[in-house]
């Protein structure tokens, strides 16, 4: 039977059990924390309530994303890292494992590897099993292109998942600048399911797609793939092609239908799939609300393929809240030591949102992000959020009320 894993916090344990769920503990859990597997039998040390300090972080992440190189054979036009050419002086095989090897240390539980396109990197194989043996959860994300039977075959089977970025049906092929199609990628899935290879599909949801992503997520359904989405946001290339991505408040509608569908299917899929990468993210976003901070520089973090440290991947991409570089500090340092700027901000700053509507406990907003508030209004704590954003957040709030009783 599998264990819990687990972190000491300030406020008693972090648990991950088996099943993927996430929740919180108070100290005198710790006796049991050897022979228990189920939530069930640690009810009486559950925590309703617990206090989050000024600098509140956990000890380590939930999830550090590894940008293992930032070199790609595709030019996406939405790519947030503006990824294709590699950044000048990315660490090497020995450099990344001794990263690993620290975040392994720290207790870090999930990692990410992501780029660019990871298998870009001749020596990313080894760093996959390397990781695969030191027992993280891992997604790996690729554009597919480089997927193999050889490398399919070696690929981690045990807590590992295979995240391939689909971008819609005909709109795929023109979002990666013609060089990808959705029949390449529904070949790769059909390859990766050959080799026994967990695969989850991960799509950027934009004006360029939104109009076809029913019909994606559907071939989801049927193939029972994991389905999970992100919302376009101007960083790195995209900040150039705004009038092909950003999206409009008329397409909320169809934004708020997709996103129930999803959460239904989610729902469903995530009894069956353990722990993973997506419910630490989850599960952040719940600490956030909780805190009411940024879970950046809180329960994740990210490292770019030169060694610099940044809070999140809206903080890489706009290159802001920087906390140093793993070459001269370990990680494990920068995390209890750095991000005091980014740790100093709560979402009593943002004082715009005194007035919103969607400030309310009704509501969870998770635009109070000051890299976006620079981008959309030129100040760290204006309104994160943008018109599609705004209404898209209260249509999805009223469905899942009177479709799902969903209580904020």
């Amino acid at each position: 039977m599998e264990r819990l894993r687990y972190s000491r916090e300030d406020f008693g344990y972090l648990i991950v059990f088996p099943d993927g769920r996430i929740d919180l503990y108070d100290h005198d859990v710790e006796p049991l924390l050897q022979s228990a597997h189920t939530s069930e039998e640690l009810t009486a040390h559950r925590l309703q309530t617990f206090t989050a300090n000024a600098s509140f972080h956990l000890r380590s992440p939930l999830i550090v994303w590894l940008e293992v190189t930032r070199k790609c054979n595709l030019l996406c036009t939405h790519c947030y890292i503006d990824a294709g050419r590699p950044r000048k002086n990315e660490m090497s095989t020995a450099e990344f494992k001794a990263l690993l090897d620290d975040l392994k240390s720290a207790g870090t539980f999930s990692v990410v590897f992501a780029g660019g396109e990871p298998y870009l990197r001749p020596d990313f194989e080894e760093l996959l099993a390397y990781a695969a043996d030191l027992d993280f959860i891992i997604a790996v994300v690729s554009n597919g292109t480089y997927l193999t039977p050889a490398n399919l075959s070696r690929f981690p089977r045990d807590n590992c998942r295979l995240t391939l970025s689909v971008d819609g049906i005909a709109a795929h092929n023109v979002i990666r600048g013609g060089a990808s199609t959705f029949e390449l990628m529904r070949s790769k899935v059909e390859l990766a399911r050959e080799y026994g290879v967990p695969v989850s599909i991960s799509t950027v949801i934009s004006k360029a797609n939104i109009h076809e992503l029913e019909q994606l997520l559907n071939w989801c359904i049927a193939e029972d793939i994991v389905f999970r989405t992100v919302t376009f946001n101007p960083l790195g290339r995209g900040l150039a092609n705004l009038k092909q991505h950003a999206l409009s408040e008329g397409d909320a509608a169809a934004s708020a239908q997709l996103f129930m569908m999803q959460k239904r299917f989610e729902a469903e899929k995530d009894k069956t799939i353990g722990p993973c990468v997506s419910k630490f993210f989850n599960y952040a976003l719940t600490l956030m609300y909780m805190t009411r901070r940024e879970h950046c520089s809180r329960s994740i973090g990210y490292v770019a393929a030169n060694g610099d440290v940044y809070p999140c991947v809206t903080s890489a991409a706009t290159e802001l809240f920087g906390a140093g570089n793993v070459r001269e500090t370990p990680f494990s340092v920068l995390w209890q030591k750095s991000f005091q700027e980014m740790r100093a901000i709560t979402w009593s700053n943002f004082e715009v949102c005194g007035s919103c509507p969607y400030s309310s406990k009704e509501y969870f907003c998770a635009n109070r992000c000051p890299c976006m508030s620079l981008i959309l209004n030129g100040e760290l704590f204006g309104c994160g959020a943008s018109a599609f954003e705004r209404e898209d957040l209260r249509l999805r709030t009223s469905r899942l009320r009177s479709e799902m009783s969903y209580v904020g």
